[in-house]
């Protein structure tokens, strides 16, 4: 394949770094080291046993990335994994100690602060920043009003930036680099500048400039990661553990961490989580026994306000869901035993359904066939949208654990999920259902079916987060305080 349609190649990049306890200590290994070549060891009072050798510490080791034009890559890991350093050597702002690095395109850092001087005007600024960054003092005049308009500081543009807030800072920072015509974008955790309105206005342009550029992203956000990035990266100690599509890699990071936080838990906090537990379970018990004698005599506050709306009434939740017949052929594990033969929502009378008003009851019926003898098999779903975010996710290995059964081979068994359908934003989304045996955090995948139902979100008012509740009702009361005192 040619090279030109690489924007970033990283072949065998490592960054060393010299670790000293002191600069005396440097200093004095230094110079040992040096005169080690040319006067004997004794002369030296160097022990036996004492070394010369560099103390290195590696914060990438070995680094093999190619990068094509127009995508955008998400770099993923704990502190200190090597994520920005990578970032800065393909910026060319770190030179790497092995190994090279080919950049096609201009690189552009969304580092809002970098190059202004504080006794300049915002004026003077605009002119220094893009001249640094490429532009023309042509290209400057032609684009100066369009970056001020962008900015949003018309205002204060003759005063100097010293004078500045952050947010303004930010703001001109911003939009100077949207009129750079860069190639190649690259970020580290710097997308939130000013109020909520500009913000939208940079995901605006982040999200057109995606359409034809290249875009590097640090955040140890995963869910922006997956939002913003088709590929990803994922660094460990300066090494890549993981590297793919963006949903994968990010779902191995935090199944990885949630594992190490496991691993880190003491007895002593065990045993304080399961008693923190057990006393929530009882606590649900108890306040599902209304009769008990302690609810009954328990004072109940009078209600100063009472503020209450029906979800019913309100007509803009109204969330109209599509489901298209389709052949589910994208098959992911199958290693045998048992095969999907159905997947469909239905409603309560079983029949299979095409179109679903958000908040309504429905049933996702998994249709299974053993080709084996079967003990307790597991029947699981996820709920996806169209970056392979994780919706919300069921499966019946509860159903079998104090009851475990046997399913014969040959037999069809069905899983049943009675749900109340969430409220949607407007998108695409896929049912992704699977079948297995084990234990729920061991258990062997016998099949996956990747896109066994898909569903359309046509009209919806969802307003806040990725999906919306189907809200019975919203009730607001404020309760006096008695003084006891």
């Amino acid at each position: 394949m040619s090279s030109d349609c690489f924007a970033v190649r990283v072949k065998n990049v490592s960054k060393i770094y010299r670790l000293w306890g002191s600069p005396r200590n440097r200093l004095r290994v230094s110079l040992k080291r040096l005169l080690s070549h040319v006067l004997p060891a004794k002369w030296l009072n160097i022990k036996e046993n004492e070394s010369l050798d560099f103390p290195e510490f590696y914060a990438l080791k070995d680094i093999l990335l190619d990068i094509r034009k127009g995508e955008s890559w998400g770099f993923i890991g704990v502190n200190g994994s090597g994520k920005s350093t990578l970032l800065k050597i393909i910026s060319g702002n770190l030179r790497p100690s092995r190994g090279s690095v080919e950049v096609d395109g201009k690189v552009v850092i969304l580092d809002y602060g970098s190059g202004f001087n504080g006794e300049f005007t915002g004026k003077e600024n605009i002119y220094l920043k893009a001249i640094l960054l490429g532009l023309s003092r042509k290209q400057i005049n032609e684009r100066y009003q369009s970056i001020v308009d962008f900015a949003e500081i018309d205002e204060f543009i003759d005063q100097p930036v010293k004078t500045y807030s952050s947010g303004m800072l930010s703001r001109l920072g911003f939009a100077i680099i949207a009129h750079v015509d860069a190639d190649i974008i690259i970020t580290d955790e710097a997308l939130a500048v000013g109020d909520v309105f500009f913000v939208q206005k940079c995901m605006k342009f982040i999200r057109e400039f995606l359409k034809k550029g290249t875009f590097l992203f640090v955040s140890h956000s995963t869910n922006d990661v997956v939002s913003l990035c088709e590929h990803a990266v994922w660094l460990e100690r300066g090494v890549v553990k993981s590297i793919g599509p963006a949903s994968k890699v990010t779902q191995a990071y935090l199944d990885k961490s949630h594992v190490d936080k496991i691993k880190s838990l003491t007895a002593e906090d065990e045993a304080e989580a399961s008693l923190a537990d057990d006393e929530i379970i009882k606590s649900e018990v108890v306040l599902g026994q209304p009769k008990l004698s302690k609810l009954m005599n328990a004072k109940q506050p009078k209600p100063l306000i009472d503020a209450h709306r029906d979800a019913n009434n309100l007509h803009y939740l109204r969330n109209d869901i599509e489901i298209p017949r389709i052949d589910f052929t994208s098959v992911g594990i199958d290693t045998g035993g048992a095969k999907i033969t159905s997947v469909a929502l239905e409603d309560e009378e079983g029949t299979a359904l095409g179109w679903i008003i958000g908040g309504e009851a429905v049933t996702l019926s998994i249709e299974v066939l053993a080709e084996r003898e079967l003990r307790s098999p597991i029947v699981g779903f996820q709920v996806m949208d169209r970056l392979g975010q994780i919706l919300f996710a069921d499966n019946t290995y509860l159903m079998t654990l104090e009851q475990p059964v046997i399913v014969k081979q040959g037999t069809k068994f069905t899983a049943e999920f009675h749900y109340q359908m969430p409220l949607l934003p407007v998108g695409d989304y896929v049912v992704r259902a699977a079948i297995a045996i084990g234990e729920e955090d061991s258990a062997v995948l016998l099949q996956t079916l990747n896109n066994a139902l898909a569903f359309r979100s046509v009209t919806s008012g969802v307003r806040h987060g990725l999906v919306g509740i189907p809200m019975h009702s919203i009730k607001f009361t404020c309760q006096s305080v008695e003084n006891h005192a």
